[in-house]
């Protein structure tokens, strides 16, 4: 006789990949770390998210930076496994598909005269699958063959990021300027002009290539395809439409005006952005020497675009010092918790505590629904199966 399972309502987590990078070597006897020793925390931590998992309290959605960041190392197809298994299918939309739509309910908003009016921020929205949904005993995963050439694309694209921050961390620590409002607006404004130069750019490109007697010889068709940019202005055109503005110049003089006058502070993955530079932009500021490592830029988009939709969040040290310190730390605007290297043992605590708060009818249920050892951790998941 079958039953309706009761809702539930897991706290989701987001682990960066260093986290996840850690416990795979702990549990993997193939790799150098673990046959050095590695830091038995994270044979701790994994059995506590593991068992929490299985109990139905948490889930930790798996996203296009777990994947892309596994791509460049030896050991993609085990920490696939690591990310999957926390997961359970739960994965973020890609990053651009969350900031158009997040920028499209803004967008909607200012124009109806609701700029105010906070965002509905239902992370069912964003994830493949149900967040609270009673999770299958079985993942059902597809390996694929490793593109060099994606590997390559991303090694270039962190490079240049790289040197990007490189060169405006210098601008920032010759201005002298430590104000953080200053520096937000600065962020803010570089957006609206960023994504208006990027969308003309592009329509010039195609009017170029229209124009162009010899368009049969044209090789170059990848440079034609529209950039998150041009998505935004392209998406924000059709809400104009939408309106009731039916001229193409009164629609862009209207995507201008937006950019201009609107108040962008809850827009969370632009005020988020904007904030955590102008952190980095004020110390520079300040007197700091040393510019962001490499991995910055791409923690601080990953932070901007998942933080409002996660209960918490287990990142590098560097991120969390700045979403933890003034004024920061007050303006954030969301209740997720930061943790990180540094307050480690308060995130186990944290995790301790989500298993004290659960009903013992809950845990009998989870027993009943999958057994008297399912919530056992996974420690074997490396061990070569007979």
């Amino acid at each position: 006789m079958s039953s309706v399972l009761p809702k539930i309502n897991k706290k989701v987590i987001y682990l960066d990949q260093f986290v996840i990078s850690n416990m795979m070597k702990v549990l993997n006897p193939n790799t150098k770390a673990n046959k050095k020793g590695i830091d038995d925390f994270w044979l701790r931590l994994f059995e506590r998210l593991d068992s929490l998992s299985k109990l139905q309290l948490v889930v930790c959605p798996d996203s296009e930076y777990h994947d892309n960041e596994s791509q460049v190392t030896a050991f993609y197809k085990e920490l696939k496994r690591m990310y999957e298994l926390l997961s359970h299918g739960k994965t973020f939309y890609d990053k651009e598909t969350i900031k158009n739509f997040q920028l499209h309910e803004h967008f909607t908003n200012w124009l109806v005269g609701k700029n105010s009016n906070a965002l509905n921020l239902d992370i069912d929205d964003i994830v493949h699958g149900s967040i609270n949904s009673w999770t299958s005993r079985f993942i059902i995963s597809v390996n694929r063959e490793i593109n060099m050439e994606a590997i390559e694309a991303l090694l270039k694209h962190r490079n240049q990021s790289y040197s990007a921050i490189e060169g405006v961390f210098r601008l920032w620590s010759e201005s002298k300027n430590t104000d953080f409002n200053y520096w937000y607006k600065n962020e803010v404004e570089a957006f609206g002009k960023g994504t208006l130069n990027m969308y003309f750019k592009h329509q010039l490109k195609l009017y170029e290539v229209w124009n162009n007697s010899e368009l049969d010889d044209f090789e170059d068709y990848e440079a034609l395809l529209p950039s998150s940019s041009v998505r935004h202005v392209n998406m924000m055109l059709k809400v104009l439409g939408e309106h009731g503005v039916e001229d193409e110049l009164l629609k862009l003089s209207k995507i201008v005006e937006y950019f201009k006058t609107a108040n962008f502070d809850n827009l969370p993955f632009l005020h988020l952005s904007a904030s955590l530079f102008a952190s980095i932009a004020r110390k520079a500021a300040a007197g700091r020497k040393q510019p962001p490592n490499r991995g910055t830029v791409n923690d601080i988009e990953m932070i901007s675009t998942f933080l409002p939709y996660c209960d918490a969040m287990f990142i590098d040290n560097e991120c969390a010092s700045y979403l933890n310190e003034k004024p920061l730390v007050d303006r954030i605007g969301f209740p997720t918790k930061i943790f990180s290297q540094s307050k480690r043992e308060e995130f186990i605590q944290f995790l301790d505590e989500i298993e004290q708060s659960a009903s013992q009818e809950h845990i009998e249920l989870v027993t009943k629904v999958y057994g008297d050892s399912w919530k056992t951790p996974y420690v074997t998941l490396y061990k070569p199966t007979k």
